[in-house]
């Protein structure tokens, strides 16, 4: 029998088997931001076959196991895993590629006008928000997760995570199309032929840091954020 059907949301083939992401990206298929809708109208989007689709996700998912599947994780864990993984990774590379951006721009920003000095700025600009959004998690909206999950705050107090949640949601979208944009002026990441070393690093860079991007809104947007309205009481979004 069939694990996945075509009226299940890509996010929920995501959470149940984060394997899946691969083919969702291989296939360009927004699983964060845009995952709440059904497999068939991805695949009608992207002009993918979903049976094709549906076999690729059923050999991706051979071998997760139940210990994969994060749709059933507790609020605490899930934010672990956010700080864990996602955040200390977003710390670690941003000043590196922040340097791999400076120099490949100032070394070949004047041959690439197009394309360089513009993804220079846009990333800087793209950094800050990213380090400015993680701190507003760490400091303001986890811990009333972690409170919410204890019963250390009243009813009225619960629903008030809304508004921090939205904010967050608002930001992912913001940094998804933030990271579209710089896909877009590197020609998808395709090098040009004096591309250096350095150049080299940051294409690579960028685009396994916006894969991690995918994967860190989906765990927020998709299984601790709509976790955190139900423990709230709060209708989903």
């Amino acid at each position: 029998m069939s694990r996945f059907h075509a009226e299940d949301t890509v996010a929920s083939v995501v959470a149940s088997s984060p394997p899946t992401s691969r083919v969702f990206e291989k296939h360009g298929i927004d699983y964060c931001c845009g995952g709440k809708i059904s497999l068939a109208a991805a695949c009608a989007g992207r002009g993918v076959e979903a049976s094709k689709l549906v076999a690729e996700l059923e050999q991706a998912s051979v071998g997760s196991g139940p210990e994969a599947d994060l749709s059933k994780a507790g609020l605490r864990d899930l934010i672990e895993l956010v700080l864990s993984k996602h955040h200390a990774y977003v710390k670690r590379e941003i000043p590196r590629l922040t340097t791999l951006m400076q120099k490949v721009a100032r070394v070949h920003g004047e041959n690439h006008p197009e394309s360089l000095p513009p993804m220079a700025r846009l990333w800087g600009i793209t950094a800050a928000a990213f380090e400015q959004h993680m701190a507003r998690e760490e400091e303001v909206l986890f811990p009333w997760i972690f409170a919410l999950d204890e019963g250390r705050v009243s009813a009225a107090q619960a629903r008030g995570i809304e508004m921090p949640i939205s904010v967050m949601e608002a930001e992912h979208d913001e940094h998804g199309a933030a990271f579209a944009r710089l896909r877009d002026l590197a020609g998808n990441y395709v090098l040009p032929a004096d591309a250096c070393g350095s150049w080299r690093a940051l294409w690579s860079g960028l685009e396994e840091f916006e894969q991690d991007l995918h994967r860190h809104v989906h765990l927020e947007n998709h299984l601790l954020f709509p976790g955190a309205r139900a423990r709230a009481g709060l209708q989903p979004v």
